[in-house]
């Protein structure tokens, strides 16, 4: 592989405890959550005070409505000068969701900034899959098409994945996944479903690393115990109707090979020509569904 953004070069390690260890662990994230929220307040409280703190030294120096009038604007040019230069820290550091109208009538993308509320990811999460919700794709036939562009996932006469043309496009049916009897949340195998081609039927899944650092292709196999469970994940990058796929295997590898569990799906380069691989957040493919 020619990318510096080789999956074989990175490690996901993950960290099975006891359910003791769990639970301590949930503990310690929700008191470290209750810190992190009582610090925001007060910072935002110090940011409202502290203007007012230092123009109460010329209180008895000047008449009070002069005093008044010099606070309300050290207020409006700090208020414009971050409205301008950091808008995103002050819609979400002070809890301006209220003002959402105001903000999206100069940065339209404000509602995808990072810390946006869960709420509203939520609320737009129908409307950004087409009218579908992320959890209520099963059974679903769509072609997976590189968001903003008009290349769509192809599959090879030697099942590899690669980007084409729509009429060269894999359809592809979506099956939800399950572990222990419950179903896995906003995660799908993907069948192709093409009666005419040589892979129809095929499960969806990916070419293991090696130990010579090759491999980690995205391809169709035949072998149902093959099949990959990927979870689609909408973040802060994903413009309207457009998401990530993140390879969610479970299966353990053998010791001369690495899975992909963790690496979400992109175009790498190798040979010179672009494949459909696997990669890290900061490379990976941005995608959306065109629904059948």
């Amino acid at each position: 592989m020619e990318r510096s953004s080789d999956p074989a070069l990175m490690r996901v390690g993950v960290c099975v405890g006891s359910p003791e260890d769990a639970a301590a662990s949930q503990r310690l994230l929700t008191t470290f959550h209750e810190v992190l929220a009582r610090m925001l307040n007060l910072t935002r409280l110090a940011v409202l005070t502290l203007p007012l703190l230092a123009q109460t030294f010329y209180l008895h120096s000047i008449d009070f409505s002069s005093w008044v009038l010099r606070l309300a604007t050290v207020y409006v040019l700090i208020g414009v000068t971050c409205f301008v230069v950091v808008p995103e820290q002050l819609y979400n550091g002070m809890g301006l969701g209220s003002f959402r109208w105001l903000f999206e009538k100069f940065y339209p993308d404000i509602a995808l900034a990072n810390g946006t509320i869960a709420a509203a990811a939520e609320r737009c999460a129908e409307e950004r899959l087409g009218g579908h919700r992320v959890g209520e794709l099963h059974g679903l036939r769509a072609k997976l098409r590189w968001h903003g562009t008009r290349r769509y996932l192809c599959i090879t006469k030697d099942g590899w994945g690669v980007t084409g043309d729509e009429g060269f496009a894999a359809t592809l049916l979506l099956q939800r996944v399950f572990s222990k009897d419950k179903q896995v949340p906003d995660t799908y195998q993907f069948r192709v479903c093409e009666p005419s081609a040589e892979w129809h039927q095929a499960w969806l899944s990916f070419q293991p690393v090696n130990h010579l650092r090759f491999g980690g292709w995205f391809g169709a196999f035949k072998d149902p115990d093959k099949a990959c469970p990927y979870k689609i994940l909408q973040d802060s990058s994903c413009p309207d109707g457009a998401f990530k796929l993140l390879c969610s295997w479970t299966g353990i590898p053998s010791p001369t090979q690495r899975h992909l569990t963790g690496f979400y799906i992109a175009e790498q380069l190798s040979g010179g020509h672009l494949y459909v691989g696997h990669a890290s957040d900061k490379d990976a493919a941005l995608l959306e569904f065109h629904f059948l």
